[in-house]
């Protein structure tokens, strides 16, 4: 039998995003096998660190000792449910460990887990994030959140306090603040999912989304402008002289992805030299890599802006070799995300700064390289179908939605046009 590798430990899972109003992290049943972890709800229970670690005192009494007793009483059951397993596997170990009930009717924060565990298996981090940031929201407007009480009309509610007071204060007693449109937006999308995978388990669950006019809650649309800089702005950017190394760093990482198709940073830190195909750079999309079908090499012309920035921040030219020396070989996964992070944070800190000094009143971040490319070409006359395909974009739609307004010089010429008859008389 593979039982030998399953472990079993109550733990307390900790990290910013688990922590609650009262400050406590909630207790799990953590069980590991392959190198692979699942948590399990250990229900109506929380604690700090300080206070968990009391608790788990063999020398603990009182309340302490009593709750110590109900953990190791829940680790028993799970060794004994394993035990009884001819192989492990984590559905075949709920299917014994989990009462039916809570088979089919798991919390909703148990979805939320769930989801954000197996894309942290495919290493998308960055989504997990964004699972786990939704429901530490939706905990932050309603600690006692259920799929029962999910309606319309709870939704608009949240919504509404979200917009108003739901950003999380960066620091305690900040003044609270109200968060976009834009992000509510996402955190729906993500609960969306949630809901109809829990339907799909036989959850009882009345489905909240859907038209306003159906009396249904309807996610709403990103508010945000689009992000993306005249081609002046653009010209101000290329002949500003760097005061120091930071600057020297963000602005030409800044430029490379403006000049690369709007490349985004997490596809720039991956590139490798054996991307570089003649007089092209080759790559696919990691937004995309595992998500479609059709794997589309996105070609960006090796033009000699584009490689003075590669000769003057890359490594040594070596197939293997990143072009950049954002990752290193030999990353995990983990350091990867937080190496990405970190780059991304110090592109944004000091364009923002560059972008200041010559007069750009705009809070520009890595994302306006990618709409300032597609904008400028929109606005040179290029089709959208070009546009698109430079993007990587499956969906014309898409490709729409990058796209910024025409500039207010550019909309006067052309209803100049709309009475240019008097202008022949």
């Amino acid at each position: 039998m593979d039982l030998d590798n399953a472990t079993v430990k109550v733990v307390l899972k900790t990290g910013k995003i688990w922590l609650n109003a009262k400050g406590e992290y909630p207790v799990k049943l953590r069980i590991t096998h392959g190198g692979k972890q699942k948590f399990y709800t250990v229900k109506g229970e929380s604690a700090t660190k300080d206070e968990f670690t009391a608790i788990m005192n063999p020398k603990s009494k009182g309340e302490r000792k009593s709750k110590r007793e109900k953990f190791e009483a829940i680790e028993a059951r799970a060794k004994n449910a394993i035990e009884d397993l001819k192989e492990f596997s984590f559905e075949a170990f709920e299917q014994k460990y989990l009462p039916q009930k809570q088979q089919n009717n798991s919390t909703i924060q148990d979805y939320f887990e769930d989801k954000a565990i197996a894309l942290d298996k495919v290493n998308k981090r960055q989504t997990a994030t964004l699972y786990r940031a939704t429901i530490k929201s939706l905990e932050h407007f309603d600690k006692n959140i259920s799929f029962k009480k999910i309606t319309p009309t709870y939704l608009k509610k949240y919504e509404d306090w979200f917009v108003l007071e739901g950003k999380t204060p960066q620091k305690k007693g900040a003044e609270k603040k109200g968060g976009s449109y834009t992000t509510v937006g996402i955190y729906m999308r993500n609960l969306r999912y949630i809901i109809n995978r829990a339907i799909n388990n036989n959850v009882a669950i009345e489905y909240p989304f859907g038209k306003k006019d159906d009396d249904k809650y309807s996610i709403p649309d990103s508010n945000n402008k689009k992000k993306a800089l005249t081609i002046q702005d653009i010209e101000k950017l290329f002949s500003y002289k760097p005061t120091d190394r930071n600057e020297y760093l963000a602005l030409n990482y800044w430029l490379f992805s403006y000049l690369c198709n709007g490349m985004n940073m997490a596809d720039v830190a991956n590139l490798k030299f054996s991307n570089i195909k003649q007089d092209n750079i080759e790559f696919i999309r990691q937004k995309t890599k595992d998500t479609t079908k059709d794997k589309t090499f996105i070609k960006v012309l090796l033009t000699p802006e584009v490689q003075e920035i590669i000769d003057n921040l890359g490594n040594e030219q070596k197939p293997d070799n990143y072009i950049f020396p954002i990752y290193s070989i030999g990353d995990t996964e983990q350091v990867k995300f937080n190496r990405l992070k970190q780059h991304i944070k110090n592109t944004n800190k000091y364009i923002k700064r560059v972008a200041e000094k010559i007069g750009i009143n705009e809070n520009i971040t890595t994302y306006w390289a990618r709409h300032s490319y597609s904008t400028v070409l929109k606005r040179s006359g290029a089709p959208i179908e070009f546009i698109g395909e430079q993007l990587g974009h499956q969906d014309i739609k898409t490709t729409k939605s990058y796209l910024d307004s025409f500039e207010d010089e550019q909309r006067a010429m052309y209803s100049a046009n709309l009475t240019n008859f008097k202008n022949n008389k």
